[in-house]
């Protein structure tokens, strides 16, 4: 039986910190203060087994703390994209997940060794 490899992989995110490339995200119109939000509560909580979606519970202590009232279609929200930020973080552990948005990313020095191989 083989023991599986103890080096860590860097993330997409890491990966372009440290190659000075920001990364490409998608455009957000009026909702920038729910991806704010969303930061600012979680996006996750630790469960039991592992991390978990923000739960409505969750919401309602945040906003009384911070004495922010979300409409019902907010908080519905915020929630979905907790979970959904939860599954990518999941899918993100193959190396092979493609980005959720924008282009498969390579370091510039790799393209460059491609580009070279080809030429």
């Amino acid at each position: 039986m083989e023991a599986k490899s103890k080096i860590r992989q860097i993330s997409r995110l890491e990966r372009h910190k440290q190659d000075g490339v920001p990364p490409s995200y998608p455009p957000i119109g009026a909702g920038a203060h729910l991806i704010e939000y969303l930061y600012e509560i979680g996006p996750t909580l630790p469960g039991a087994m592992g991390e978990v979606p923000v739960t409505h519970v969750e919401l309602r202590a945040w906003q009384e703390n911070a004495g922010i009232e979300l409409q019902p279609w907010e908080a519905k929200l915020l929630h979905r994209l907790s979970a959904e930020y939860l599954g990518q973080v999941h899918k993100a552990t193959d190396p092979a997940c493609k980005p959720p948005f924008g282009q498969l990313y390579r370091a510039p020095n790799l393209s460059n060794k491609i580009d070279a191989a080809l030429d």
